[in-house]
């Protein structure tokens, strides 16, 4: 239930997250814990933010408790967090009517979810404090009704799931801060979001691509953000957000850049920088209107010379995939890359044959000729910078290569990840410290390969 309380979009799509204000710890032998949060609705547009005073209480042994009392409506954008709500809740901050509660909750007073333990089975119990006006009993069949039984198989599934040691499959927000994230997404959809799908050119599902590649902005803008620092003071009213961070000294280069949607959206923003592909798309006349940089090029791989300082983007860039280390290893001053492997492809230009393709610490440490390598250790999330001592760098690529390269069962023996770590001997090869992003996006194809630092391979060497 602590879960719960932390993540409360777990409940709700419609929920973007929760943000707590203050709690406490064993305020007595009943309150095991106490906090007041907002939650911050997903729809900015078409719901409030509601204040909830969560209470986890241990009434006898192994019989717990957790009360979530509805508060009043409290908005992100008019009200800062209160880290001394405790001191100040009156009866003020209570919700007046189920008319006050936003969509995403149920329009109650209170909700209250129990463990009974019994014999031979423990008993799950979800109670419900209606407002007065509100119709008794409830019905099964009603909204309210539905929720409750939601909310009771959902109980039940995270329950065994803590019971029986679920473990987390993917590790999310690596590299970049999640509340950070889902705000700027939030920001640039409403921006964006309309104009880019009324005027989509495309046969392709227009709400797949614009929502992802606005994902894939927002992700990359506040990486950006980490790598290069604030930018300027801020423009006008309202600002890009290439006026308040920086950005890569000589702009980036979205290589198979295919629609022209991620550059388009980089340059709405005021990133500086040019999309490449083999041939124009129908779009790109509309967006070169907007103010895109699209060229149709064909890139030689062993010709292509990219400007100083550039930052390369492969958004699923398919038989350019496998290159594009090595392009950025070749870039004078390269800024570093993204890579967001889709097809597989090799760097022969054919399309990779799945097979039982794995790396092992022997073969890195022949690839940096050194006959130890650190332990692999998990990096602090969000990882803003790659740590300044390259054996910590080290030890971090060895995280991020493991979990790369298994899924959450330790197998490696799948077609994409076969894929993964072909893609990942090429990176390490190149001379770039791994960092792997599990991306919010809505696509399977979601893995970001990042290189920021990028180390002779003998620098290790030299510090052992």
């Amino acid at each position: 239930m602590y879960a719960w309380i932390e993540h409360p979009e777990r409940n709700s799509s419609t929920i973007l997250r929760g943000e707590v204000w203050c709690e406490s710890e064993h305020e007595n032998d009943i309150i095991q814990y106490r906090c007041i949060r907002r939650l911050l609705p997903r729809r900015v547009k078409m719901d409030r933010g509601m204040l909830q005073e969560c209470v986890v209480y241990a009434c006898e042994p192994e019989h717990g408790r957790v009360v979530y009392t509805t508060l009043r409506p409290s908005d992100a954008a008019t009200e800062a967090p209160d880290p001394h709500k405790f001191a100040s809740l009156s009866s003020r901050d209570l919700c007046a009517s189920a008319a006050d509660v936003p969509y995403y909750h149920p329009a109650v007073r209170g909700v209250a979810f129990h463990y009974i333990p019994t014999t031979p089975k423990a008993t799950i119990r979800v109670d419900l404090s209606l407002f007065p006006t509100e119709p008794r009993p409830v019905s099964p069949t009603s909204r309210l009704g539905r929720t409750a039984l939601s909310l009771l198989r959902m109980m039940h599934q995270h329950a065994y799931g803590h019971a029986t040691s679920y473990v987390k499959r993917v590790h999310h927000d690596m590299l970049v801060p999640r509340d950070e994230y889902q705000d700027l997404y939030l920001s640039l959809r409403t921006k964006h979001a309309h104009r880019l799908l009324e005027t989509w050119a495309e046969v392709t599902d227009p709400k797949k691509h614009v929502f992802e590649d606005l994902g894939i902005a927002a992700w990359l803008i506040l990486l950006w953000r980490d790598m290069f620092g604030s930018s300027h003071v801020p423009l006008g009213p309202a600002p890009r957000c290439a006026d308040l961070w920086g950005q890569p000294s000589g702009g980036f280069v979205d290589l198979g850049c295919g629609n022209g949607l991620l550059v388009l959206i980089l340059s709405l923003e005021g990133y500086r920088g040019l999309g490449l592909d083999a041939r124009a798309r129908k779009s790109w006349a509309h967006y070169t209107d907007l103010g895109a940089h699209l060229e149709a090029s064909v890139i030689e791989p062993n010709t292509c010379v990219f400007p100083p300082g550039c930052f390369l983007i492969g958004n699923h860039a398919d038989e350019l995939t496998p290159w594009i280390p090595t392009w950025a290893s070749r870039t004078p001053h390269c800024s570093g890359f993204v890579n967001i492997p889709c097809c597989p492809w090799t760097l022969e230009g054919t399309r990779f044959t799945p097979t039982n393709h794995t790396i092992e610490w022997a073969n890195i440490a022949a690839w940096l000729d050194v006959s130890d390598l650190p332990a692999m250790c998990m990096p602090p999330a969000p990882l803003r910078r790659p740590s300044p001592h390259m054996a910590e760098r080290l030890a971090h690529t060895l995280w991020f290569v493991d979990r790369t390269i298994h899924d959450a069962s330790g197998a490696t023996h799948s077609k994409h990840l076969a894929y993964y770590a072909y893609i990942v001997r090429l990176h390490i090869q190149a001379g770039w410290c791994l960092e792997t992003e599990a991306l919010r996006i809505p696509s399977t194809k979601n893995w970001a390969f990042v290189g920021r630092s990028q180390e002779p391979l003998n620098t290790y060497r030299r510090s052992t």
